[in-house]
């Protein structure tokens, strides 16, 4: 199922992903997997050309699964930041999601319980976010 922003035309916002997991962080392509679902999830109702420019910032704050006596737990956090092409503050969300699965098949299930965590937050994050309106 698509999910669309409908006050956030996909003509006049911008968005950016800044992943703040720090050098420990493998590269593992979250950031723009992120950036992508953000992108195609903008109104496709495109606002007049002469509209002003919007900037979504996403900052990656965590994303790991790690394990306790036999269970992988996941954590996801992300905090968004709408502001005007000028830099004037429109909003700010901070969502999260957590998920915790028995080890039942190692790091298959450590890999589930990560998506899980990141499934949670993007739809903690667009909940959030289907309220603001530019229009």
């Amino acid at each position: 199922m698509q999910f669309r922003l409908q006050g956030l035309p996909a003509n006049v916002t911008e968005v950016y992903v800044n992943d703040l997991r720090g050098l420990t962080s493998e590269r593992d392509g979250v950031p723009q997997v992120l950036k992508d679902q953000l992108v195609n999830s903008l109104s496709a109702q495109l606002a007049p050309a002469e509209a002003q420019k919007y900037r979504l910032v996403i900052d990656l704050i965590e994303h790991r699964a790690f394990f306790t006596i036999g269970n992988w737990n996941a954590a996801t956090r992300l905090r968004a930041r709408l502001s005007d092409i000028n830099g004037k503050p429109l909003g700010q969300w901070e969502v999260s999601g957590t998920a915790h699965r028995s080890n039942m098949f190692g790091y298959a299930t450590a890999q589930a319980v990560e998506q899980d965590s990141y499934n949670i937050a993007v739809a903690d994050l667009l909940s959030s976010l289907s309220a603001v309106s530019v229009r």
